[in-house]
């Protein structure tokens, strides 16, 4: 029977989860991907992502491995709450060892390999973090609608703001309020009401996509969206960079929109991110070094 140790490690967000399959000596042997485990918004929905990402991965691998001989290492969203991470481990998954982490944190300590340096996400959702001599600095990350300013959420989100102004004729009825009723099939406030009863961060930020062709025609309407979201970033990041040689990551969608506007201080420290959020969790596991 085959006693080797594995790892797998988890990058879990809202809308999807990924997971790298490694041998002790961090050899990659396979991935897997599955649906949606952010712990905060349903937990058995981020176990049962977890368990058929890892069970796809094993079978890519084809290897003779069961979950016992595997440490998991999970950076998942919502798993900065306390609440949640309790939650998850009081689960007791099926699995040698289950260290759980944020995906903020994944995502630094992939970008970084490791070492000192700071992030900003910025796609559906928002948030930065910064490692330095051995501990993380987060900022925002509290979730959309409350949080997430800058993000395709919080950008699809004013987009409808505006739109229902314009139905009361407190806003022009112009080509973003246009583009929102075409996406939405609205007719009317109360169709646009009725379709976003039941969003979620994905459904707004899905609203960004026909609002970027006027973005780049010059709309004044988004532009003016795009500079507030460029200001908080801005102001993000001179706080995140507190010292002079801090590193910084760009990781979502939207920053390939923001990072041209950034002021060249912030510019100069950006760099490619070296590894990925699955062996940033699995890098922070084996620092932390629990498991045996």
């Amino acid at each position: 029977m085959n006693s080797e140790l594995y790892f797998i490690g988890v990058d879990g967000g809202g809308s999807r989860c990924r997971v790298r399959l490694e041998s002790a000596d961090g050899t990659l042997l396979a991935k897997g991907q599955s649906g949606p485990a952010n712990v905060m918004r349903s937990l058995d929905t981020a176990c049962a992502s977890i368990m058929d990402a890892t069970a796809k991965a094993i079978e890519a691998a084809q290897l003779s491995i069961t979950t016992q001989q595997i440490v998991l290492c999970a950076g998942l969203a919502g798993a900065n709450i306390a609440s949640a991470h309790q939650a998850l481990m009081a689960k007791q998954l099926p699995f040698k060892h289950v260290h759980l982490i944020s995906d903020l944190h994944a995502a630094c300590a992939g970008a970084h390999a490791g070492h000192d340096g700071a992030v900003i996400v910025c796609g559906t959702g928002s948030s930065a973090t910064r490692y330095a001599s051995g501990s993380f600095t987060d900022f925002g990350g509290h979730g959309f609608p409350i949080g997430d300013k800058a993000s395709g959420a919080w950008l699809g989100l004013q987009a409808v703001k505006h739109s229902l102004l314009a139905f009361d004729g407190l806003a022009p009825k112009d080509a973003t309020f246009n583009a929102v009723c075409e996406h939405l099939q609205a007719n009317s406030a109360e169709d646009i009401v009725r379709e976003c009863a039941g969003f979620n961060s994905n459904d707004y930020a899905a609203i960004v996509l026909p609002l970027l062709p006027l973005y780049r025609k010059g709309d004044s309407v988004i532009q003016g969206f795009v500079q507030d979201g460029l200001g908080y970033l801005q102001r993000l990041a001179d706080e995140v960079l507190n010292t002079p040689d801090m590193a910084l990551c760009l990781i979502g969608g939207l920053t390939e929109l923001y990072h041209p506007m950034l002021s060249n201080a912030v510019k100069d420290r950006i760099q490619p991110c070296q590894l990925s959020p699955e062996e940033g969790a699995i890098l922070l596991a084996k620092q932390a070094g629990d498991f045996q």
